[in-house]
């Protein structure tokens, strides 16, 4: 059995110099440190994936369309109506769907409330940022609404009879002109008051609000939540629909109707930012651009921490980006919106959903650091249980400490390094914030083994020089291959093709290089060293015989016996529970509760269960990005079926994909807007005449085919037809370059919602906009059609919903060469396969496709971890003999020697199929046909037999995630991958010394004993130590570190249960006959 006395022997007699270096190396570290600072943005997915490719192009390309934030406006319970702090706990309970609020009347359309609401929309229109506002295209105002979108802004419109609801309009489709859909001129009983009218009544806000819910085809409707509906009250003038259903004609049906008024709980208010303006002056929307000034925007209140959202003015980000600094973080300025409006709350509560992700992990990481604290003091003092002397306590700490101190250094340096020679390997995730609680439990698995062996030597009557060789000969070596194989785990993850997961293998096995110099090399070098200063005082104690450490020796003894006395029976119970656990495993699907990673009373958490509970029809934007030549009219033809096959859905199909309040499926794409464009030429014609359109014309002087039709006066007039290129090409440019003029009772609509939609390669021409500012004809490479999905976190709904998209998705199949998901040449379209790649896009998609990938990446490197772990402990198990003198002693006995090989390469073939599929297996097969000469066969089996226990323990782990009731996320999937790496060190620890014990002739049941009462002491107190530690981490409110507590913890357990009783039962039933003459 190989051993470290080289290592010893080279250490001990330069332990100073070792000292020196140390110092002298984590002096170095320091700067490293300062590095690894930067902050982590979730959100950012550095991965390799053609929807996250495809999003980078949405806002590379699509930068000058403007982004839609939310606030969500809730009524208070009335019992805090008027209190001077806002906070989320005061809204009222939602009562369920349709059935509204009683309290105040109307709820979020009570005419106090809408004045409120109205001057919140007020404060916003007037704030400094107003400068970098857009344009809402509003159904209901007839002309464009500015910046802010709102419900006072409605009901001003609509009470001012000069909406587009009370106007003629026209409509988009026949051409025709339609009458006013509804009035404000006859009023009944009541006189038609204006919204601002200071004799304006709650009668005449109950009026308006059915006027606009029966006539605005549900374009009303959605700025409220799901509970909206008609609620009855016998005084009211007001006659309305009882459980309302709205058609997909925009009409409204009930079997009932009678007195009552609209109410609803919440409401949307929307704000529309420039993002190109912005960025041009000063603001970011990515935190990792942003954030030098974030730690100003938390306050401490005792232990936890509160957010104080950081108010920066227009002006000092304007010169932040004139000076090439850093920029202002739009996540703050959001929240400093949010906490402007709360300051005015009094029958409401506002609240901001938008990206403010990074601020609450941010603050909820500093709020957690408390924990750590009391982490640090529990662990010690149970370190000093299982240490029984200050000094060694101290000594573990100090090891501990240079230990997360070079991880943080070296991950640092790497980063450095990477970004000035072009060569980053480092990407910082939300798995950065797991390593220091890993490199700790390993750390503390370490140190214990060395110090427990040393004083284990100097009880035995060894000096402290004899003491320290053999730790360092003895559990050095085990550490070795302790510190090897974890790192071969997370190294693994270098096969991924997600730049995270291989930052994070790369990270981790810095982590456990420094924990292997500095806790399993370092830590006896300097428990020498102060023996010698206690020796030379004349103050060095023997090591006290019979002292308990945390538990008798005994009883350890007694578990690792008796486990491989009963082997049988623990064997059967393994298979048994492992049997029970597999499908259990195996039914774990991939989730994502947001209270599994944020703190669940939140602001952040609270608002999206608020979205998914009352506003989930309208869901979380996500695209589709479509390349290709758009102006074949083949495409616009495409997206129309596209439309009509998302809306052709049974009850038994995913539904997700977000609705209008008709009920019809919500597509917005470039076709949509080519109608109202259509529409606008047959009622407003002189701004198509300045462009350049003759209305005479056959060809419209641009040379497009046209469609004759009669225009407001009767006149015939010829407009674009959309099967006709040349006529695509003047409509595109035209709403590019001018928008939608207003008409028919239609707003106006400008160019900058036209821009979300399609995107000229060339600058277009303005006088003329058929052509490029060259005299060329343009081309428009790329289209974007937009889509909601309801719950987008709740990832088992969101795959198929997904999946049922793409099918949907055929006509656009249909027109491409190669497949929709793999992004073709744009040069390639040509006219019978004009499109080049098509495929859904956004947050949402991105969010899910990164999770899902991420797990099962984690899940393939776990596997292939296994695998790797298992050869590397091949090799450290290697036979001393040299592979040719094997090689002769089988050709001695060929049927032997092929008998031990064939059955190892047989094995290896088997399990790498299973795990990893045939490519992986025939590879391994063939490493393990080499590798059993040059190695020998018996330490594969010996790795086997190591590596076994912690893969069953992996399985029962999995089984207790789904008792739990958490699917796969990526904590519990991180946690998987860190059981291999953490677990398999008892268990080498435990062989490890076996093997010594039976190297000097002991029995298997005297070696079983003494690793029991020697390595298991170590273990033990190792075990405890993490497992309370771990449990502290557990009580962090914050989902992510609460639910990784939780799961090491029982990770550290079953690894325990793997090293002291899987393990022993192994080698008993191996050393069956043995054992059984030993007990007889």
């Amino acid at each position: 059995m190989r051993d470290f006395a080289h290592v010893a022997d080279f250490l001990i007699p330069r332990r100073r110099q070792a000292h020196i270096a140390i110092i002298l190396l984590s002096m170095l570290m320091l700067p490293g440190i300062s590095a690894t600072f930067s902050p982590i943005d979730i959100e950012s997915y550095d991965m390799e994936s053609p929807e996250l490719d495809a999003n980078e192009i949405l806002m590379e390309e699509f930068s000058s369309a403007g982004g839609i934030e939310a606030f969500g406006v809730f009524i208070r319970d009335s019992s805090h109506f008027g209190e001077p702090d806002s906070d989320v706990t005061m809204i009222a309970d939602y009562a369920g769907h349709g059935l509204g609020v009683t309290d105040p009347e109307g709820g979020i359309l009570n005419l106090t409330v809408l004045r409120e609401i109205d001057a919140k929309a007020e404060y916003l229109r007037q704030h400094e940022i107003s400068e970098f506002y857009l344009s809402f295209a509003s159904q209901i105002t007839g002309e464009s609404v500015v910046g802010i979108l709102d419900l006072a802004t409605d009901f001003r419109a609509f009470m001012s009879g000069q909406s587009a609801l009370t106007s003629p309009r026209i409509d988009p489709e026949t051409l025709t002109m339609a009458p006013p859909s509804t009035d404000w001129i006859d009023c009944g009983v009541l006189e038609c008051l204006t919204f601002d009218d200071e004799n304006l009544t709650q009668t005449h806000i109950d009026l308006a609000a059915h006027r606009l819910a029966n006539y605005s085809s549900g374009a009303f409707l959605r700025l409220l939540s799901k509970d909206r509906g008609f609620i009855p009250d016998p005084s009211s003038p007001v006659l309305g629909p009882y459980d309302h259903q709205l058609l997909v004609d925009g009409t409204i049906t009930a079997e009932e109707w009678g007195p009552g008024r609209w109410a609803a709980s919440s409401a949307w208010l929307l704000i529309n930012f420039d993002r190109e303006a912005m960025q041009r002056n000063g603001w970011s929307f990515s935190w990792l651009n942003s954030s030098s000034d974030s730690d100003s925007g938390y306050e401490w209140n005792g232990v936890t921490v509160e957010t104080k959202p950081i108010h920066n003015s227009v002006e000092e980000c304007r010169e932040r980006a004139l000076a090439g600094e850093e920029l202002c973080s739009m996540e703050w300025l959001y929240l400093a919106l949010e906490e402007d409006l709360r300051s005015t709350d009094e029958m409401v509560v506002t609240l901001m959903f938008a990206e403010g992700v990074n601020v609450e992990i941010n603050r909820e990481l500093l709020s957690s650091a408390y924990l750590i604290l009391i982490m640090t003091l529990v662990v010690t003092i149970l370190l000093w249980f299982s240490l029984r002397r200050v000094s060694d306590v101290a000594i573990v700490v100090v090891g501990l400490a240079l230990s997360l101190m070079w991880m943080q250094g070296l991950i640092g340096w790497a980063i450095i390094l990477g970004q000035r020679y072009g060569m980053e390997v480092i990407f910082r995730s939300q798995f950065s914030n797991l390593l220091p609680i890993l490199v700790l439990a390993l750390g503390i698995d370490d140190s214990l083994h060395a110090l427990h062996r040393y004083k284990e030597e100097r009880r035995e009557g060894a000096s402290p020089e004899q003491a320290a060789r053999t730790s360092v000969s003895r559990v050095g070596r085990a550490i070795l291959l302790t510190s090897t194989t974890t790192i071969v785990a997370f190294m693994a993850n270098m096969t991924s093709n997600i730049a995270a997961l291989r930052s994070f293998g790369i990270e981790a096995g810095l982590g456990v290089l420094s924990a292997f110099i500095l806790t399993g090399l370092w830590v006896p070098l300097v428990r020498y060293d102060f023996d010698l200063l206690m020796e030379s005082r004349g103050k060095l104690q023997d090591e006290k015989e019979g002292l308990v450490h945390m538990v008798p020796k005994s009883w350890l003894a007694t578990v690792t016996t008796n486990s491989a006395r009963h082997a049988p029976v623990v064997a059967a119970l393994a298979i048994l529970i492992t049997a029970v656990a597999v499908p259990m495993m195996l039914s774990l699907e991939g989730d994502f509760q947001v209270e599994d990673f944020i703190e669940s009373e939140s602001d952040l958490a609270v608002g999206i269960g608020l979205v998914n509970e009352r506003f989930s029809d309208e869901g979380e934007p996500g695209y589709i990005l479509v390349e290709g030549d758009l102006a074949n009219p083949k495409v616009i033809a495409a997206i129309g079926e596209l439309r009509n096959n998302v809306n052709s859905h049974g009850p038994g199909d995913s539904d997700q994909l977000t609705r209008l309040p008709t009920g019809e499926v919500e597509i917005l794409a470039i076709d949509s807007i080519l109608v109202f464009a259509k529409a606008a030429m047959a009622w407003n014609q002189p701004p198509f005449e300045e462009a350049g359109w003759n209305f005479s014309s056959n060809d419209g002087d641009v040379g497009c085919k046209t469609i004759l039709i009669p225009n407001r006066d009767g006149d015939y007039i010829f407009i674009p037809s959309t099967d006709d290129r040349d006529c695509l090409v003047f409509l595109y440019g035209f709403v590019l370059t001018r928008g939608i003029p207003e008409s028919g009772g239609y707003p106006s609509m400008p160019p900058s919602i036209v821009a979300e939609y399609i995107q000229a390669a060339e600058e277009i021409d303005y006088e003329y906009p058929w052509l490029t500012v060259s005299g060329e004809t343009p081309h428009y490479p790329r289209a974007s059609i937009r889509f909601g999905i309801s719950s987008p976190e709740q990832f088992a709904l969101v795959e198929p919903a997904l999946a049922q998209l793409e099918d949907d998705m055929a006509p656009l199949q249909e027109l491409a060469r190669d497949l929709l998901r793999e992004q073709g040449d744009l040069s390639s379209a040509d006219e019978e396969y004009p499109v080049t790649w098509a495929i859904p896009t956004g947050e949402p998609v991105i969010r899910f496709v990164a999770a899902d990938s991420m797990q099962d990446e984690m899940q393939g490197t776990l596997l292939l971890g296994v695998v790797l772990c298992t050869i590397t402990l091949w090799w450290g198990f290697r036979e001393e003999t040299s592979a040719r003198q094997r090689w002769e002693e089988g050709m001695q006995n060929r049927a032997d020697f092929a008998r031990r090989v064939g059955s190892t390469v047989a094995v290896t073939g088997v399990i790498t199929y299973l795990m990893l599929g045939t490519g992986y297996a025939v590879f391994f097969t063939f490493l393990a046909l080499i590798l059993s000469i040059l190695w020998g066969t018996l330490p594969f089996f010996i790795a086997t037999v190591t590596t076994g226990p912690i893969f069953i323990v992996i399985i029962w782990l999995y089984a207790m995630v789904e008792l739990a009731g958490y699917g796969l996320n990526m904590v519990t999937v991180a946690i998987a991958a860190m059981s291999l790496g953490v677990g398999i060190d008892y268990v080498i620890h435990f062989i490890e010394r076996y093997r010594e014990e039976r190297e000097k002739g002991a029995t298997p049941h005297l070696s079983l004993a003494a690793v029991g009462s020697a390595s298991g002491l170590a273990l033990f107190g190792s075990a405890v130590s993490d497992i309370a530690g771990f449990l502290v981490i557990n009580q962090s409110k914050m989902g992510f570190f609460s639910t990784f507590g939780l799961f090491c913890a029982i990770m550290i357990g079953l690894s325990l249960i793997a090293s002291m009783v899987l393990t022993p039962a192994v080698l008993g039933l191996i050393h069956r006959k043995s054992l059984v003459s030993e007990y007889s």
